[in-house]
């Protein structure tokens, strides 16, 4: 199958481009001012096409969740719904009541936002965050480890870890054995803690940097100062201005460079549903208009915003170029994944996995692999119905 996709302002790593977007067989075959007469064409004029959305860390979205037990058809529903947020590449990062359900998707997947593994953030914490009551964790335990890589089929790709707990380096030396990219995650470390477990470890990255861990202070810089310290590391990031103020994340640019930072959602299955209280587990969450979740200890729990949407909060309260989100939200992300030879950026020979957005951040078209996954012209049901029976008012 041979097409054209048209617009003004198609993003490349060279800057935006004014033409076409020839595709063919999926890939991208060539960028181009001019295209054969008689072939078919898909014109979106000055609105944007950026390369796809890869979420790293997505716990669900549209009343989907990957938190809680679900089956093969759950997970085909929010690989489905994901398009509409622009996301082309997704890990659920998922419960072990979830594992088995992905890893069965996985083997024979539909069209929707493709899944290259399984994240497991936790379950070795040591803390869950600001506000968090009585709430014990797991030990670190390697044959425990090897219980969770066998549940999930060999489909778990990522695990997030607290460094600090006791028995977590050998944990840690298990999952890189193991080929599994390892992050620090809900630590009480302090900076020297970080340092001698990056000196002794292999950590790949950084759960929500700053949140579920000490902050900077002028005497000690806590284990987010320690991270920040790193050479070797990338750092996820929610920028919904909810987890992170504006002036943390300025902060954050000036340390470190865009091209270590990646752009994740954290949302749950509230994310996308109308505002008010839910029921999830034990607590009640409420999530405000604007994407804030908080439960009944004043915890946030969690993002009712999407990446596309906290890509459009970086441009227009933190002054990062839309360049530069977007690279943070799409070829970081395939580079950490070691897929970017495949997707993550607009370039020949990638697959077109590329989305249309408006002037509002709104996604207007979706393709993935070429495929029309979501065309807001013609737009599906994808919020699961089921998740409304959550909500208490």
């Amino acid at each position: 199958m041979k097409y054209a996709i048209k617009s003004r302002k198609i993003l490349t790593p060279a800057g935006f481009f004014d033409g076409y977007l020839l595709v063919e067989d999926g890939k991208i075959k060539d960028l181009t001012k001019e295209v054969e007469a008689g072939l078919k064409v898909e014109d979106y004029r000055s609105q944007r096409i950026i390369p796809g959305i890869i979420d790293i860390h997505n716990h669900g979205a549209l009343g989907w969740s990957m938190t809680d037990p679900c089956t093969v058809a759950d997970v085909a529903g929010y690989a489905k719904a994901l398009p509409s947020i622009g996301v082309t590449s997704v890990l659920p990062t998922a419960k072990e009541e979830a594992f088995a359900a992905i890893a069965d998707y996985m083997e024979n997947p539909e069209l929707g936002t493709k899944i290259p593994g399984i994240h497991s953030e936790g379950p070795f914490w040591v803390r869950g965050g600001e506000n968090s009551v009585n709430e014990n964790y797991p030990k670190p335990d390697v044959a425990e480890t090897k219980r969770l890589l066998d549940l999930a089929k060999g489909k778990l790709i990522y695990m997030a870890i607290a460094p600090d707990a006791p028995g977590a380096h050998e944990v840690i030396r298990f999952l890189n054995k193991n080929g599994v990219l390892v992050a620090a995650c809900h630590t009480r470390c302090t900076a020297e803690d970080v340092f001698e477990a990056v000196r002794k470890t292999k950590i790949d990255s950084v759960t929500h940097l700053g949140n579920g861990m000490d902050g900077i202070h002028h005497r000690h810089v806590g284990s987010l100062g320690g991270f920040l310290l790193c050479d070797n590391l990338y750092y996820e990031i929610i920028t919904d201005l909810h987890h992170i103020c504006a002036d943390m994340l300025k902060l954050y640019f000036r340390i470190q460079p865009y091209d270590k930072f990646m752009l994740i959602s954290d949302s749950n299955y509230m994310s996308g549903m109308p505002s008010g209280k839910y029921s999830r587990y034990d607590r009640i969450m409420n999530m405000t208009e604007d994407g804030l979740i908080k439960d009944q200890n004043g915890r946030i729990c969690g993002s009712g915003k999407y990446v596309l949407s906290n890509i459009k909060m970086l441009v227009e309260k933190v002054d990062v170029p839309l360049e530069k989100a977007v690279q943070m939200a799409s070829i970081n992300p395939a580079r950490f994944l070691s897929i970017d030879d495949k997707t993550g950026s607009i370039e020949r020979g990638k697959a077109c996995d590329v989305i249309v957005i408006d002037e509002n951040y709104d996604c207007v078209a979706t393709y993935i692999d070429g495929q029309l996954a979501y065309d807001c012209k013609h737009p599906k049901d994808v919020i699961n119905a089921k998740a409304m029976s959550r909500k208490l008012d």
